[in-house]
């Protein structure tokens, strides 16, 4: 247990003096769900009320721990299933060449220029035994990321268990961190 400074107990009591006017109720569920899931972001109207109403925050916090437990019985089902949600480039397979791929029995992350542009194109292709075994199925949203946290793709598997993120600028300066020092990717749930 951590202990709280003086301006987080005064914030506490602040927020829990707080009325509910009724106007929490305007921000559903399904709204959370896709903002905290990375597929959209709160409107400044919507920061204000969840700032503003004691039913928002407690929407928002229930969305936290139901998606908390999702990715918990996710990998859960992973565990079981015997299937590695965890990819490493290898430094010593660094070959400096196009595509780059980071492969383990049970998913490929490929990271390659796009043909007609500058950007970069991430993909996730699931392996046959992942498809097989329908722990993952088309319409499942993944989200991609690295080991420090930052999410590189984050999309619907397709009906050839694929998710492609098109556009990606910034990928050739982590392309080369990749091949300099390795890399770990894993997978979650959306």
């Amino acid at each position: 247990m951590t202990a709280e400074s003086g301006m987080e107990r005064l914030w506490k009591d602040v927020l829990a003096l707080q009325d509910e006017d009724g106007r929490g109720a305007a921000l559903a569920e399904k709204r959370v769900r896709e903002v905290l899931s990375g597929r959209d972001a709160f409107t400044a109207e919507e920061e204000f009320l969840l700032t503003t109403s004691p039913l928002a925050r407690s929407v928002y916090a229930e969305v936290v721990e139901d998606l908390r437990l999702e990715e918990a019985a996710f990998v859960e089902r992973f565990r079981r299933a015997g299937i590695d949600t965890v990819v490493a480039y290898p430094l010593a397979a660094s070959s400096g060449g196009e595509p780059l791929e980071m492969s383990n029995a049970d998913f490929t992350v490929r990271l390659q220029k796009h043909p007609s542009s500058e950007e970069w194109v991430v993909s996730v292709i699931l392996s046959d035994r992942v498809r097989d075994r329908k722990i993952i199925s088309a319409g499942d949203w993944l989200t991609l990321v690295d080991d420090q946290g930052v999410t590189w793709l984050r999309g619907q598997v397709n009906t050839y268990g694929e998710i492609h993120s098109y556009g990606l600028s910034c990928a050739e300066e982590l392309a080369q961190h990749v091949r300099m020092a390795g890399f770990r990717l894993r997978v979650r749930p959306g």
